[in-house]
């Protein structure tokens, strides 16, 4: 029998902050990846100065799209059905029939984060404030987190 929605346990926000900082320490490495292979020295000059000092360099240009495409965006849609660090922290996203989420609503879920950054955070917030831990990107893309292997209880 298959589990539905109401029957696992929803992500509050502290465990899909840690699922961000994860993303966040694999999107460092993997920009110093891209640099080491483009050769990016104003990413290793960047790193003497102070961080109010640095400018985003190519190598950090070349990571974020990639990073924002593949890992959220292709991750997220995919049957994996989350970011590595939201694999790594055993939640997914799905549709509240607990399918995984296409490619437009993934893309639409990306755009919506702005939404929910706006102002202060307070849309990132909310997951932890309501019953369904639902932030508000999740809330206009009629999405759900909830962990992988957890039942409500």
């Amino acid at each position: 029998m298959a589990l539905n929605f109401t029957q696992l346990k929803p992500a509050g926000f502290w465990m899909r902050f840690l699922a961000w900082v994860i993303d966040g320490i694999i999107m460092l490495v993997l920009t110093w990846i891209i640099a080491v292979l483009i050769g990016d020295e104003a990413y290793f000059e960047a790193m003497q100065v102070t961080m109010a000092e640095q400018l985003m360099t190519t190598s950090e240009t070349v990571a974020n799209i990639f990073y924002n495409i593949i890992f959220i965006i292709g991750f997220t849609a995919s049957q994996l059905k989350g970011s590595p660090g939201k694999l790594i922290c055993r939640i997914q996203v799905v549709n509240p029939d607990m399918s995984k989420i296409s490619i437009w609503k993934s893309i639409g879920r990306f755009f919506a984060y702005i939404l929910s950054a706006i102002p202060f955070l307070i849309g990132f917030m909310i997951a932890g404030w309501n019953k369904e831990k639902k932030a508000l990107h999740d809330m206009i893309c009629n999405t759900r987190v909830v962990y992988r292997d957890k039942r409500r209880g």
